[in-house]
């Protein structure tokens, strides 16, 4: 039995949105399943309730169709299950990202909070006391009676007060002025296997009043790593998870590892080789402006490409050459039609370059991405610590595509 949802569902009441259980799940499990908040429970006013429900109610819609577009194998070649793409050499390496045990840990864990979402609820919040994540501001938030209600310091206001690099601070002014047009352009698109549309057309209060990060932004030492156009010109927000509104820590006991949400990274960046010891997914939600617009570059920390040239207790140091013949073989074009979904196993070294020269207006548009992680809850691997790599001959200065590109894995527990 597949899952049967409709738009029409989303109009519901929270308490009326629990959905068919699939059958490669335990009713079991999901029925009347028992929910440990992390941290405090949220209360709220009456007034601020009535936000808050709106907000609930969008989230569940998210959540339901990402779960959906996950298990859905429409394609035909995987059994309730999309096909991830998860290493970009050697001409591309696909799989059924089901088969993944944290990947069904997850949809069940999201199936759990859409059958029993009043019990879920008490575990969910606005997050607006939080002074790390805000708010996109401009016509997102114009279009949206809960971020206008829960109240945050803007894009604007973080890149002028709290940024000090004059040039990240003016990408970052221009990101913020733009922002709204990124996440509502008509090159916005659901890929075929999601129910529905849940981007910021369809689900306005989630996307302005979810908490963005823009994680590289501040000065850091992991940044001199970076390039100033990311540092600008990227953000995510989480919406379950543990830095998210939907904060569970356990689920009939088992502790929670999903994080779900969305990232936002400008046309004509690179965003830099890394890596980080949790799994990460994401779903490109737009058309491309031209062909190869969106570039994927993902390596295996197992690949015979890449060369270990240090090791302690806890780090493997290696090297792979990206400036060698035919090195952009190693990257592999997406979109919302084409390789929608990229799954990362833990350490994948990847990075994403975005073309900006064919668009019109490029200050104007970004790569739009529903993203997540799977097993955030394994604190013994450094919670997902994002690991930028860097130049190997140039040790902590950002690496170029061309070039010797040296990157600290992890050294995972079993």
């Amino acid at each position: 039995m597949k899952l049967k949802i409709m738009l029409g569902s989303i109009l519901l009441s929270s308490s009326a949105m629990a959905a068919d259980i699939p059958d490669y799940l335990d009713v079991n499990d999901i029925n009347n399943a028992e929910f440990v908040c992390l941290g405090e429970t949220p209360s709220y006013s009456k007034k601020d309730q009535k936000y808050i429900d709106i907000l609930w109610k969008e989230t569940l819609s998210y959540l339901q169709a990402y779960a959906t577009a996950l298990t859905n194998d429409s394609a035909g070649d995987c059994l309730n299950s999309d096909t991830a793409l998860f290493d970009t050499t050697n001409g591309g390496q696909k799989m059924c990202v089901m088969d993944r045990r944290d990947m069904k840990l997850m949809v069940k864990n999201i199936h759990q909070v859409l059958n029993n979402p009043e019990q879920a609820k008490r575990c969910f919040g606005a997050r607006e006391d939080v002074d790390w994540i805000y708010n996109p501001g401009g016509d997102l938030t114009k279009n949206s009676p809960v971020a206008q209600h829960f109240k945050r310091m803007t894009f604007e206001e973080f890149f002028d007060k709290k940024v000090t690099n004059k040039e990240v601070k003016e990408l970052g002014q221009s990101f913020s002025k733009n922002f709204y047009k990124m996440v509502t352009g008509d090159e916005v698109k659901m890929p075929a296997v999601f129910p529905y549309d849940i981007s910021a057309k369809s689900l306005p209060n989630l996307w302005a009043a979810a908490g963005w990060f823009p994680m590289y932004a501040e000065e850091s030492k992991r940044n001199d790593k970076n390039f100033n156009n990311i540092r600008g010109g990227y953000a995510y927000a989480e919406i379950f998870g543990h830095w998210g509104l939907l904060r569970i820590d356990t689920i009939n006991g088992e502790k929670v590892g999903a994080e779900v949400g969305m990232t936002v990274q400008s046309v004509n960046t690179l965003y830099p080789f890394h890596n980080h010891a949790i799994s990460e997914m994401y779903y490109n939600m737009r058309e491309p402006a031209c062909a190869n617009q969106f570039q994927t570059m993902a390596i295996r920390e197992d690949s015979p490409l890449v060369k270990t040239v240090k090791e302690t207790d806890t780090m493997r140091r290696v090297q792979f050459d990206e400036g060698q013949h035919n090195s952009q073989t190693m990257w592999l074009s997406g979109s919302a039609d084409q390789d929608s979904l990229l799954y990362f196993h833990q350490n994948t070294i990847h990075g994403f370059e975005i073309d900006g020269s064919c668009e019109a207006k490029p200050e104007e548009r970004a790569i739009v991405s529903v993203w997540a992680r799977s097993n955030a809850h394994d604190t013994r691997n450094d919670y997902g610590t994002t690991l930028l790599c860097e130049s190997a001959a140039n040790p902590g200065t950002p690496a170029k595509r061309g070039e010797m590109i040296q990157c600290d894995l992890t050294k995972l527990k079993w």
